[in-house]
C-alpha cells in the first residue's frame, strides 16, 4: 500500500510540471513519468479511475505543446499508459483524441499520430489463438468509439441537436483529405484485423474507397487509401469480395469514369491482386477485360511508338 501511496504522489507531482513555463522542465517530467509508466507499480492504475483520467488528461494537454521535444515524449508515454487504463478511460482518451482530428487550429498529424501509437501498443488477438480478455477490451474501445469517428456519419457527441459527427476519413474543404487519418485505418486493420466485424470492414472500405473514387485526392492520399484497402481486403470473407469486386466492377461500367478514376481503380484491383491472390483468383476473368480495354489499340501504338523513339539509335 505504502509503494502504491508513493508512485501516486510521484505521479501528481510530475503531472503538475507538465504545465510548467520551461519547456526542459515539461520534457523531464515527461520523460520521468515515461520512466514510472513503464515500471511494474503501476498496475493498479486500472483500478484507479480518477488518477487514470488526470494522467490521460495531462499528456492530452502535453500533445499541444509548442515545442516537438515535449510532445514527442508526450506520444512516448501514450503506450505504457493505454494499458494500464481502464475502459471508460482508455474510451475517452480515443474520443477527444479523434475529436482533436478535426480541429482547424493545431496540427492534426498529432492527435492522429497519438492514435497510431495507441492502437499499436493496446493488446491485440495473436494468430492461430482465441483472443484473450485484455485484446478483446482493447477492440471494444476500438469499436465503440475510433471505428465510428473514422467513418463518421454518427450521432455528434457535441450539443447540438441533430448534429452528426463528420468522419476523419471524410474531406475537409480547407486540408483536404488526411493521410493521416488513412494510415489509423491501416493500423487498426493490421491489429484487430481478425475481430472487426463484417459490417465494420464494409464501412471502412466504403470510407476509403471514397477517397479512391475522388479525382481530387492527391498522389500521396490515394497511396495511402490504397494500401488501406489491401490492409482491409486481408480479412475479407469470399461473399465480401466477390460483393467488392461488382462494386469495382459497377465504377468500371460508370459512364462519367475519368481517365484519372480508372488509373485509381486499375491500382485497387491490383492491390487486390497482390495483398489476396488465392482469393482473387476467380475473379480474374470478370476484372482483366477492364485492365486490358485500358490499353487498347491506340494506347498499344502509342506505348510502342514512345518505346521506339527511347532507344538509342546505333552509333
Amino acid at each position: 500500500m505504502g509503494d502504491r501511496q508513493a508512485v501516486q504522489q510521484n505521479i501528481n507531482s510530475l503531472l503538475s510540471k507538465i504545465d510548467d513555463a520551461d519547456p526542459d522542465m515539461r520534457y523531464m517530467s515527461l520523460n520521468d513519468l515515461y520512466g514510472v509508466l513503464s515500471g511494474p507499480n503501476t498496475s493498479f492504475l486500472s483500478n484507479d479511475q480518477i488518477l487514470s483520467t488526470k494522467l490521460a488528461e495531462g499528456i492530452l494537454s502535453a500533445l499541444n505543446d509548442q515545442h516537438g521535444d515535449v510532445q514527442n515524449q508526450a506520444l512516448k508515454c501514450l503506450g505504457p499508459l493505454v494499458v494500464r487504463l481502464p475502459l471508460d478511460s482508455l474510451r475517452l482518451l480515443l474520443e477527444k483524441l479523434s475529436n482533436l482530428t478535426s480541429s482547424q487550429t493545431i496540427d492534426t498529424s498529432v492527435p492522429n499520430t497519438a492514435l497510431r501509437v495507441i492502437v499499436t501498443a493496446l493488446p491485440r488477438p495473436q494468430p492461430g489463438r482465441a483472443p484473450e480478455a485484455d485484446a478483446n477490451m482493447a477492440y471494444s474501445a476500438v469499436s465503440t468509439v475510433l471505428i465510428p469517428r473514422l467513418i463518421g456519419a454518427g450521432p455528434s457527441t457535441s450539443q447540438r441537436r441533430g448534429s452528426v459527427t463528420k468522419g476523419m476519413l471524410e474531406k475537409d474543404p480547407a486540408k483536404g483529405f488526411s493521410s493521416d487519418a488513412i494510415d489509423v485505418v491501416v493500423q487498426v486493420a493490421s491489429c484487430f484485423g481478425t475481430l472487426l466485424k463484417e459490417d465494420e470492414l464494409t464501412a471502412l472500405e466504403k470510407a476509403v474507397m471514397s477517397i479512391i473514387d475522388n479525382d481530387t485526392a492527391g498522389t500521396v492520399v490515394t497511396k495511402r487509401a490504397l494500401a488501406a484497402i489491401s490492409a482491409l481486403v486481408l480479412h475479407f470473407s469470399d461473399s465480401q469480395l466477390a460483393t467488392f469486386v461488382s462494386e469495382l466492377v459497377e465504377r468500371f461500367n460508370s459512364p462519367q469514369l475519368s481517365t484519372v478514376h480508372r488509373r485509381h481503380l486499375i491500382a485497387a484491383v491490383g492491390s487486390l491482386a497482390r495483398t489476396v491472390p488465392g482469393k482473387f483468383g476467380p475473379h480474374l476473368p470478370t476484372l482483366a477485360p477492364f485492365i486490358f480495354s485500358a490499353v487498347g489499340e491506340d494506347n498499344l501504338e502509342r506505348i510502342q511508338l514512345d518505346n521506339a523513339h527511347s532507344i538509342p539509335s546505333a552509333a
